[in-house]
């Protein structure tokens, strides 16, 4: 009987499903901003290098109806902006998820973003990738993953759109998660633990 025991907690071990847990660390949809053009009032980002217009709803070059407010990341002055958010603290070792909305410019052109993490504030992108996206092409998810290899306290999330003929591709809902694997589902453990209960004698 202790035999077929051993073999089923075996069996159940291996298939414990291990999930990561996931913290939110920053977000941002841009929906109690100000639509503007030009627009540099973000309230958790800074705007350099150029502009962005802050669009959407309602009826203001609310070019993908239903998506609340939303970044033109290339503004009216011919130069588009890099947007670089507030300081954020990371932790050395752990990973990290960045996703965010990307859509195309909805106004006939094709766009590329260059994004990414500056971990030390030093205008350097520590981790980085691009999308080019054709005009057409409505929103979707996007993520970037990473994983520091030490501590900080002042890491910034970045966007910058190449070109500029004020016509940029469309960025939303932007969220940085922190992620811990190896964390067995608490389902699991229970079961785990009443297959080892069937060893005892």
């Amino acid at each position: 009987m202790k035999r077929y025991a051993i073999m089923f907690a075996i069996m159940v071990s291996s298939l414990i499903p291990v999930t990561g847990q996931a913290a939110l660390i920053f977000s941002d949809n841009f929906d109690g901003e100000s639509l503007a053009l030009n627009y540099a009032g973000f309230a958790n980002w800074t705007v350099s290098a150029g502009t962005v217009d802050l669009i959407g709803n309602p009826a203001f070059f609310d070019f993908l109806g239903g998506n609340g407010r939303y970044v033109d990341l290339d503004g009216s002055t011919g130069d588009a902006g890099i947007m670089t958010s507030s300081a954020l603290a990371l932790t050395g070792g752990v990973s990290y998820d960045l996703t965010f909305s990307l859509a195309g410019s909805q106004r006939g052109d094709t766009n590329t973003v260059i994004y990414g993490i500056d971990y030390n504030s030093d205008s350097i992108l520590d981790v980085s990738a691009s999308q080019t996206l054709a005009s057409s092409v409505g929103f979707g998810v996007f993520n970037l993953s990473f994983t520091p290899g030490s501590s900080t306290s002042n890491a910034r999330i970045v966007f910058g759109q190449t070109g500029g003929d004020n016509v940029g591709l469309l960025l939303d809902n932007v969220a940085l998660n922190s992620v811990v694997a190896g964390v067995p589902e608490p389902g699991s453990l229970l079961l785990l633990g009443s297959a080892f209960a069937g060893l005892a004698p």
